[in-house]
């Protein structure tokens, strides 16, 4: 497949895939807690942020400065501009990847291998949620520095090194995982130029974690080896589902179950003309040893990280998803050098293509949704009325569904209720009706995030969905608790009672929530 004549062609068809993909997509989860909690502060104070209140942006001043900063100054105004930042992103993220893979891979699989780690399904999180946008920032610019090292670049490498190091704490296994391919290689002093910067982003990580205790819980300090353990078998055990098992597919079949017309027919043009042009394509390539153990590496390492944390495994739905970004690129690169003909390509279109459009639609349609949401919020004159000693019970909106699984995280985050809320309601007591939400004595525990709220004289419910306020007495919080819809966020929640559960469990007792 001779791209080189039809360079700009290429070029002007990325761009306008990657635009039509991600513009409207807009905002969720964290980025509206970020925007409701800056809009408090100056210009002064983002420039020169207080550890305290930014918590993880303090630990990626790269993203910090370069990508959050339009949290400050665009706020709920003008969404299309996080959408557009959001194409430029992805129009770099795929050049790096590209320069990357291109060591390795011929011309026309280094741009499918691209394509495939930036939109992999696995990880739609890192692609439409904004703030997440950082993982891939952090990656595709150390896949960059490694390209640049190799190619005798020492000087702009490392600086490219020392920003994607320092864009997240998601970087380490990459910095490591990538210098691995450089010591299977035995080029020993570019090893050590591309780690340099990992190194430094982790001592840089210790000290801000140590002059601030408690701004962001990423370590489990009193972890023991056998937790360890535990957790990493967790990890190795929900990769394995997310990358072939039954969360794959369940998310694939889903994911296509959301296309719209529109893109159905966008996407059927583009399996037609690559099914019809199949010859276009490079003979199978020699997969390269040290690609593979330095990508494998990384999914090892970010096992370990992930490990360390306890709080995160590897999920195919929900905002958590993020975390699969590791094992989409090992994916990426395997998929991008298997044969290429009409077969891989009726592959490719179930797996990749259809449920990447249909992932594109679900996240515009859910932006849609919560827009109107927040302005029925902010437009409700009962919702103003309300007492400051009152509590608030909020139901519907939880999460977004894909199918018959709970997807995109809304209210189902306390911080993200408050945030929506407080310049709203005067009570400090809101919370939403979330599934793992339970009664004793007289409050309500949040088993998941540790809240505890105080079941006042007043108490009220705002329906979310119907943009109601209704006052309910005390006796009728329990009947509320009991009506709540299930909210599926794994398939392992079905097995509920079996041995399935008890295993989870077993090794990681705080995702006992997921079976109440």
């Amino acid at each position: 497949m001779k791209f080189s004549r039809n360079s700009l062609l290429l070029a002007i068809l990325i761009v306008a895939v990657f635009a039509y993909l991600l513009l409207g997509t807009g905002l969720h989860g964290d980025d509206y807690a970020e925007i409701f909690s800056m809009r408090r502060y100056s210009f002064l104070d983002f420039i020169n942020p207080d550890p305290v209140h930014r918590s993880v942006m303090v630990f990626s001043p790269s993203s910090y400065y370069t990508l959050w900063w339009l949290f400050s100054a665009f706020g709920l105004n003008h969404q299309w501009v996080y959408d557009v930042i959001k194409i430029f992103v992805h129009l770099f993220a795929f050049f790096f990847a590209f320069k990357f893979f291109q060591w390795y891979l011929p011309y026309d699989r280094a741009v499918i291998a691209s394509v495939l780690f930036l939109f992999y399904p696995l990880h739609d999180a890192t692609t439409y949620w904004y703030m997440a946008l950082v993982y891939i920032i952090a990656s595709t610019s150390l896949l960059y520095a490694h390209s640049l090292i190799r190619d005798g670049k020492y000087a702009f490498g490392f600086v490219m090194s020392l920003f994607g190091s320092f864009a997240f704490y998601s970087s380490p296994p990459y910095v490591f995982g990538l210098a691995a391919i450089f010591i299977t290689e035995k080029k020993y002093t570019k090893a050590l130029l591309f780690a340099i910067p990992g190194f430094l982003y982790i001592a840089f990580y210790l000290l801000i974690k140590k002059a601030y205790s408690g701004i962001e819980v990423k370590i489990n300090s009193s972890l023991n080896l056998i937790d360890f353990f535990s957790q990493l078998v967790l990890q190795m055990l929900s990769f394995i589902d997310v990358a072939i098992g039954p969360s794959f597919w369940l998310k694939i079949y889903y994911s296509i179950t959301s296309i719209g017309i529109f893109s159905a027919i966008i996407s059927t043009c583009i399996v037609v003309v690559l099914f019809i042009k199949s010859d276009w394509f490079s003979f199978q390539p020699k997969f390269s040893k040290s690609l593979f153990i330095g990508l494998f590496c990384v999914l090892l390492f970010s096992f370990g990280i992930y490990a360390i944390t306890g709080l995160y495994q590897h999920s195919s739905f929900n905002l958590g998803n993020r975390s699969t970004v590791y094992a989409s690129l090992l994916i990426a690169s395997l998929l991008a050098s298997l044969p290429l003909n009409k077969k891989t390509i009726i592959l490719f279109a179930y797996i990749f293509i259809f449920p990447v459009f249909g992932l594109s639609d679900h996240w515009k349609s859910w932006n849609k949704h919560q827009i109107v949401i927040i302005e029925n919020i902010q437009k409700n004159s009962a919702l103003k009325t309300l007492e400051s000693n009152s509590l608030l019970l909020v139901t519907g909106n939880i999460y977004s569904k894909l199918g018959a699984f709970s997807h995109i995280e809304f209210f189902s985050m306390p911080w993200l209720v408050n945030s929506v809320f407080t310049d709203w309601v005067k009570s400090k007591n809101i919370v939403a009706l979330t599934p793992y939400l339970y009664l004793d004595n007289c409050f309500l525990i949040d088993p998941k995030f540790g809240g505890r709220y105080p079941l006042g004289s007043k108490v009220y419910v705002y329906n979310s969905e119907a943009n109601t306020v209704t006052p309910i007495a005390l006796a009728a919080v329990p009947q509320l608790l009991a009506a709540r819809s299930r909210e599926i966020r794994h398939w392992v929640q079905l097995a509920k009672g079996t041995w399935i559960e008890s295993s989870i469990v077993a090794l990681s007792p705080r995702l006992s929530y997921l079976f109440l």
